[in-house]
């Protein structure tokens, strides 16, 4: 629980700062997912020498490490607490909630499709990209959608050799339930696609009766052989949907943003699910809590970002988040604590030195 703010005013700067217990162990736990020891798990993890498939403990006492950031409002002088977003946990779940509504918003400002004699053109179409177990291994394949792997920056490179005019992106990198990659990719194109209605999918897909539409799709799509690899990806396959402006809706989410932020919005819930603590492998929960596991473990193990957005995307969000911003105050950050750490509860004005033992949770240290 966060504790509530008060409102006790400070002087200056210094009487911001909480004090350390007299010999407090202020060092902090380490955890294979820290930046210090990414490249060096990133390598042995594509050795072979550590199973991805057994980080699950070292995931889950990740997420269930619980550190505080200490705030105070220079306008006010309150001060607060806040815990902190770590990749599975409540609060990275409640940003990236925020950060879906924002671009749910941009979505639904934008120019999405129109109607002419000659049929429906769309702005917006969704991808997803795949690759095939049979071309490489799982850890070289969640390599190979990273910046260092390029395959995702040489895709692009090879679709905008065929675009008239520019494109913005969202791209979601999420896992299936074999840990293999599955890329997500939200398209709004400068110059719209000709698409009609796909009855057996019950969807929106492009047309390739036009010619220009034909031109694209026929880069991303082999025309001849649907069921064949990708002519631009190569490793694998794409599906490709479209949408109107009075259809956004993909596989019963309302629109491709709630879809591709399914599992990122949404925390591992490690005090009812029994199995995160349980097993020793991530194979070995059942299928259901697959995908979201794989999904933040990968982020954790390549350091993907969540989401990767497109400067046009980028522009009209910051407009947002500066908005809100303003309506914050002057909130500054002071330090970082475990839950455990008395200095939380003093800078909340509790009176810590007389509360009972039992109520501090037991943890790590306090991080410098």
């Amino acid at each position: 629980m966060i504790p509530a703010a008060d409102s006790r005013k400070a002087a200056n700067l210094n009487d911001y700062l909480p004090d350390v217990p007299q010999g407090a162990d202020t060092t902090r736990r380490s955890s294979v997912f820290d930046r210090r020891n990414r490249r060096q798990l990133q390598q042995d993890v594509l050795s072979g020498k550590v199973d991805a498939d057994t980080l699950l403990p070292d995931l889950v006492d990740y997420i269930d490490t619980e550190y505080y950031n200490l705030f105070a409002n220079l306008d006010t002088g309150e001060h607060s607490a806040s815990p902190v977003s770590r990749r599975g946990n409540p609060q990275y779940a409640f940003r990236q909630s925020i950060k879906k509504k924002r671009l749910n918003r941009i979505l639904k400002r934008s120019t999405i499709s129109f109607e002419t004699p000659a049929g429906i053109y769309s702005h917006l179409f969704f991808m997803t990209l795949t690759i095939d177990h049979k071309v490489m291994s799982r850890d070289r394949a969640n390599f190979f959608i990273t910046s260092k792997g390029k395959g995702i920056s040489r895709f692009f490179s090879r679709l905008e050799k065929s675009l008239e005019g520019g494109y913005s992106k969202v791209i979601v990198k999420e896992s299936t339930v074999s840990g293999y990659p599955a890329v997500h990719i939200i398209l709004h194109l400068d110059k719209p696609l000709k698409v009609k209605f796909h009855r057996k999918s019950n969807s929106y897909r492009p047309d390739p009766t036009d010619p220009y539409t034909r031109s694209i799709l026929g880069r991303i799509k082999n025309l001849s052989d649907w069921n064949s690899p990708s002519p631009i990806w190569n490793v694998g396959f794409i599906d490709i949907y479209a949408f109107t402006a009075d259809d956004l809706g993909i596989k019963g989410y309302a629109t491709p943003i709630n879809y591709i932020s399914k599992y990122i919005t949404k925390s591992l819930d490690l005090d009812h699910i029994e199995e995160l603590k349980k097993c020793r492998r991530v194979s070995e929960l059942p299928a259901k809590y697959r995908t979201a596991v794989w999904t933040i473990l990968n982020s954790l193990i390549w350091n993907s970002h969540t989401w990767v957005i497109s400067k046009a995307f980028k522009e009209d969000m910051q407009k947002l988040e500066d908005e809100a911003d303003r309506k914050k105050g002057s909130w500054m950050w002071v330090d970082t604590v475990h839950r455990s750490d008395p200095r939380l509860y003093r800078w909340m004005g509790y009176d810590a030195d007389n509360m009972d033992p039992n109520l501090f949770p037991k943890g790590p240290p306090a991080p410098v």
